[in-house]
């Protein structure tokens, strides 16, 4: 039943229903918690000299959990801010408080909440409110994805010279120059083909479902909690997904519809 202590063996049709009603008006009221605190961000701790956490991330992270776990407290708890508990349950929630600290510490409007849910390591429920906009993106397994409740459609195929493709560098200072070298060669291809590139480190992925951006590819081998949630509602709304290994044995991945999706694998599969 829902709300016990008891451990659900495998997530049915009406625990994901369930569940994502739980989960709206909380992701919703994390959402304010960022936007309250917005206008006096207090830094909390440096990763290092630019990467961030402040109090906010903590404070919503902590939020969350304790609304999580007071109804699955048998359940797995991933964040980014805190220790990892009970990494042993096949139930995994993997939280990123606010998607783009840099930029929320900034005063720049690109920053998001995420929620992901994860069984034997696959996603199968995920969150994504945008609280400026008050955008809630939403997908559970087998149920398509949504955008404030409303189903996401189909688009109708972008060839490839006309598709604006949103990459991911990530960090580049402990790449190899070779390893740069390969990154910069990949540009140039998918920029010689492609409409537009843009490069907005995942500030954008979200809105490959609504057409804004017609592929994702993330070379920054991204955190678990950075994509659980955005993988599930891309996959629900008709993108193909595929992660690639490059020569330096470094993980890369493409988000896309087709006839995008296939050009993206040769482009990163060539050697040229």
């Amino acid at each position: 039943m829902f709300g016990t202590n008891k451990m659900i063996k495998k997530p049915t049709k009406k625990f994901l229903n369930e569940t994502m009603n739980y989960l709206f008006p909380i992701i919703k009221q994390a959402g304010k918690m960022a936007l309250d605190s917005w206008k006096k961000v207090k830094i909390a701790k440096y990763k290092d000299n630019r990467d961030i956490v402040t109090k906010t991330d903590i404070e919503i992270e902590k939020f969350l959990k304790n609304k999580i776990l007071s109804k699955w407290p048998n359940h797995g708890f991933w964040g980014e801010e805190t220790e990892r508990i009970n990494s042993s349950s096949p139930f995994q929630w993997l939280i990123d408080p606010i998607d783009g600290t840099k930029y929320y510490a900034k005063s720049a409007p690109f920053f998001y909440v995420h929620i992901a849910l994860l069984f034997k390591d696959e996603p199968i429920l995920g969150l994504i409110y945008n609280p400026i906009s008050r955008q809630l993106f939403s997908a559970q397994k087998n149920n398509k994805a949504y955008l404030n409740n409303k189903l996401i459609t189909s688009k109708s195929p972008v060839p490839f010279n006309k598709a604006i493709i949103d990459i991911d560098f990530g960090g580049l200072t402990d790449k190899s120059m070779k390893e740069k070298k390969w990154m910069i060669d990949k540009l140039y291809k998918i920029m010689e083909k492609s409409y537009r590139v843009r490069i907005s480190g995942g500030s954008l992925s979200a809105y490959l479902v609504t057409g804004a951006i017609d592929a994702y590819v993330d070379f920054a081998d991204s955190k678990p909690q950075d994509l659980a949630a955005r993988l599930i509602i891309m996959q629900e709304a008709g993108c193909k997904i595929k992660w690639m290994k490059n020569s330096f044995q470094k993980k890369i991945l493409i988000v896309s519809r087709e006839p995008i999706f296939s050009e993206l694998k040769k482009i990163i599969n060539e050697n040229y």
